[in-house]
């Protein structure tokens, strides 16, 4: 395929313009045969220009069957004739194994209407292509966090209506584990919504263990356990010394308790580290993100625990900061999670 601006200018010309261009270029041949590629291109699927200049485009671009909607666009250009309009698509490089997005604009050489003229040989096309993967990721991002916070504010709002409805208008008391179940199909229901909602991958929610650095944040899960289990034991010890009777006895508690405890600790983190602390992180662009996601979603995790009083919701509160904190030295829940359930089922067997 001859140079469509031959005679205007020089390659050299040709060349200094177009790889100077943040959009890609990409002309192919009557055969399919790639014979031009500026460096913008080149960088926005991942790949040596060199190497593919001169290689069939069907070799270069078409073989990642998961690039669907991108094949299909490109056989439908250079095999029936057809002409789309500007098309947003989704592309994984083989080489790089990274999805992008682009805008591709493809001009069949010799066309001379939008019509399909599938009796009519390719000609070879140039195509223009665009990386628009930061806005289409920060778009996705937007609608992530809507859809999110709309669910959880749905689901709190209804949690509270539920626990007002039984306490002060039927009058039928809840037992712990009623409200605790409450919390758990929240977040079953808030699980769903971000698997099916939202792009938020298992590792971005932090279900997925930061394999990179398990041995230091395994030391610091214990160490940070032991520490804080002292504390809470030296307190009670104090305030019982002091003759400020909390509980009948110095600590309760049963095995059985523990066991549930478990299960129980490990939702309540994915709800509040997983789902809000990674939400609110992610809406606010401010001096103080980290700590101001930390405080804000203790207050929310704290205001989960209204119905077992404001001492409870207090020590909810520090417990959540104190996690919250750990989740952003972590990346994941489940050293949050360990000791959600150590700490906080024995502050529950001492104090509550």
């Amino acid at each position: 395929m001859s140079n469509p601006i031959e005679g205007l200018l020089t390659k050299e010309q040709t060349d200094l313009i177009f790889n100077n261009m943040s959009d890609g270029v990409i002309m192919v041949n009557e055969e399919g045969i790639i014979t031009y590629m500026n460096s913008a291109s080149a960088a926005i699927f991942h790949i040596d220009a060199e190497d593919a200049i001169q290689k069939p485009f069907n070799d270069i671009f078409l073989q990642n069957k998961k690039n669907r909607a991108f094949n299909k666009l490109f056989r439908s250009s250079m095999e029936k004739g057809q002409l789309t309009e500007k098309t947003m698509v989704k592309y994984t490089s083989s080489e790089a194994k990274e999805s992008s997005f682009v805008t591709v604009d493809i001009s069949l050489m010799q066309q001379e209407n939008t019509a399909i003229r599938r009796k009519e040989p390719f000609q070879g096309m140039i195509v223009l292509v665009e990386d628009v993967t930061d806005t289409q990721l920060l778009q996705q991002h937007d609608h992530d966090c809507a859809y999110i916070f709309a669910g959880l504010i749905l689901c709190i709002s209804i949690y509270l209506a539920a626990w007002s409805l039984c306490r002060f208008t039927l009058h039928v008391p809840l037992k712990t584990q009623d409200y605790t179940m409450m919390i758990e199909v929240i977040t079953f229901v808030l699980f769903l919504e971000i698997a099916f909602c939202t792009s938020f991958s298992l590792k971005e929610i932090g279900l997925i263990p930061n394999i990179s650095r398990w041995r230091t944040n395994l030391k610091e899960t214990i160490t940070t356990g032991v520490i804080v289990c002292l504390v809470i034991l030296l307190a009670k010890l104090v305030l019982s010394l002091a003759g400020i009777r909390i509980k009948g006895y110095f600590i309760g508690g049963s095995l059985h308790g523990a066991y549930i405890y478990i299960f129980t600790a490990f939702i309540q983190e994915f709800l509040a580290r997983g789902v809000i602390q990674k939400s609110v992180k992610s809406l606010l662009h401010v001096k103080y993100q980290k700590q101001l996601s930390i405080f804000l979603t203790s207050l929310l995790f704290s205001l989960m625990h209204l119905p077992f009083g404001f001492y409870f919701m207090v020590g909810a509160f520090l417990l959540s900061c104190a996690l919250g904190v750990i989740f952003e030295r972590q990346r994941d829940i489940w050293g949050c999670a360990v000791l959600h359930w150590g700490c906080g089922y024995l502050a529950m067997c001492l104090f509550f």
